[in-house]
């Protein structure tokens, strides 16, 4: 019964993520590349202004960095971990290669989508902000589509959010002998605890969890480039032939290696930063920042950290470590013994459990949107039960589902981006986008 499943959630994956969707991508985060001076390229620049901001600021900086943890913490969970590694042993090392082509492109996408954002974002009667995707359909006058958003997005939450993080926690936690029932316990725990503390108690938590915990795992993965150092260059070799299936021997071009590695680099990548999904707006939205530009600038950040340092990084030590075992955990064994695996089992439990929260929170946005009487918290009750049996869930089969429920997310999204295309490229007075996001006014001779 479950391998039949499977085989279904399988093939449609495979259909939704065929070409058609991947050239949509691709289209339309160059499109927004290029509308915006290519300020992807300038990533020290685009650093300056998000993080060393953050330090300049006065007022409304916890409320940032509570939204932006939030945000990345919905990236940076097991999609850049787990996923990463299994997007490798199906696509091969060239997946790497189309992930960083989903994650340039998918850095000017969320510069848009955080950018309208912010524009359609709206008060709530306690003084929070809120808004994303179904906000900004409804402004344009397709609350259908808005609806349907809201729906895609919580039902994504139980799949990307939930069920796929706690199915890669409990496969790294086995490895240490810690029993599955245990860990769906503990996770339901932990989640009813956060949940029902509301949007705040996620925010605080994200925001204490998120920025040590991926402090701690790229200096990990750091230590284990340096100590195979020799092996970096073949590495990146490797991932350069295989991305366009070119064999090194017997072979020639090979179109199905192409098409694997093609689309589980784009698929990995959109789960991973989910740039285009328009999930993590949802949390920018209540950002304390009254610029859209700038908010936006965040956006491009958390797909810098996510897929260029994180999923990066952890793909180079898959593959200098060698051999056929993608396994993070096994990799932090082999080159740190024991202690390793308990490191990686912990930093994987941190990265899992703010990702559920994150997803949490965007359903909560959701579900204020659809105004469902008594809908948040029947789905925080939900999402505790869900957290305690996707222990037991086969992993292939919540990757292939939470593919398809980002790919059903990405068409209502990428219609409001186009919808408002000019919105983003331009202000009121029709302001161009300079080279990292700023706007800058004009200087022309009629203004003097």
């Amino acid at each position: 019964m479950l391998q039949t499943l499977q085989g279904i959630l399988e093939g449609f994956r495979e259909i939704l993520w065929g070409f058609p969707l991947i050239a949509l991508l691709v289209v339309s985060g160059g499109y927004f590349t290029l509308r915006t001076g290519f300020f992807q390229l300038r990533p020290l620049r685009l650093c300056r202004n998000t993080v060393g901001g953050l330090f300049k600021r006065k007022e409304g900086r916890w409320e940032l960095l509570a939204s932006v943890s939030t945000a990345i913490g919905g990236t940076v969970g097991v999609g850049s971990i787990t996923g990463v590694a299994y997007g490798i042993a199906v696509g091969g090392a060239g997946s790497v290669f189309w992930m960083w082509v989903s994650g340039l492109t998918g850095m000017a996408l969320k510069y848009a989508e955080v950018y309208l954002a912010v524009v359609h974002r709206k008060r709530l009667p306690d003084g929070s902000c809120t808004g994303g995707a179904p906000y900004g359909l409804t402004d344009m006058g397709f609350r259908p589509l808005g609806v349907l958003f809201a729906l895609l997005c919580v039902f994504a939450s139980f799949g990307v959010g939930n069920l796929a993080q706690i199915g890669a926690l409990a496969e790294a936690t086995g490895a240490l002998g810690v029993p599955a029932t245990v860990c769906g316990a503990v996770c339901a725990c932990l989640l009813a605890f956060a949940l029902f503390g509301g949007r705040k108690r996620i925010g605080r938590l994200n925001t204490a969890l998120v920025p040590a915990a991926s402090a701690l795992y790229l200096l990990a993965l750091l230590w284990i480039l340096l100590c195979r150092l020799p092996a970096l260059p073949d590495a990146f070799g490797r991932i350069l032939r295989e991305a366009f299936g070119l064999r090194a021997a017997f072979g020639g071009v090979t179109g199905s290696l192409l098409s694997r590695a093609l689309r589980e680099g784009f698929a990995r990548g959109v789960f991973s930063n989910e740039a285009g999904v328009g999930s993590s707006p949802l949390a920018h939205a209540s950002s304390g920042e009254s610029d859209p530009q700038k908010q936006g600038e965040w956006g491009a950040f958390e797909i810098l950290a996510d897929t260029f340092l994180v999923s990066t990084l952890t793909a180079l030590a898959l593959l200098v470590a060698g051999g056929g075992d993608f396994r993070v955990a096994s990799l932090f064994g082999q080159i740190f013994g024991r202690g390793g695996v308990l490191l990686f089992t912990v930093l994987a439990a941190i990265f899992a459990f703010s990702s559920i929260l994150s997803w949490c929170y965007y359903s909560d946005v959701c579900l204020t949107f659809l105004a469902i009487p008594h809908g948040e918290t029947v789905y925080r009750l939900l999402s505790v039960c869900m957290a305690f049996f996707g222990a037991f869930v086969p992993l292939g089969s919540l990757w292939a589902a939470a593919d398809i429920l980002n790919a059903l997310m990405i068409l209502p999204n990428l219609f409001l981006l186009f919808l408002q295309r000019k919105e983003v490229v331009y202000t009121a007075n029709k302001e161009r986008l300079s080279t990292c996001g700023i706007l800058k006014s004009k200087k022309s001779s009629s203004a003097n």
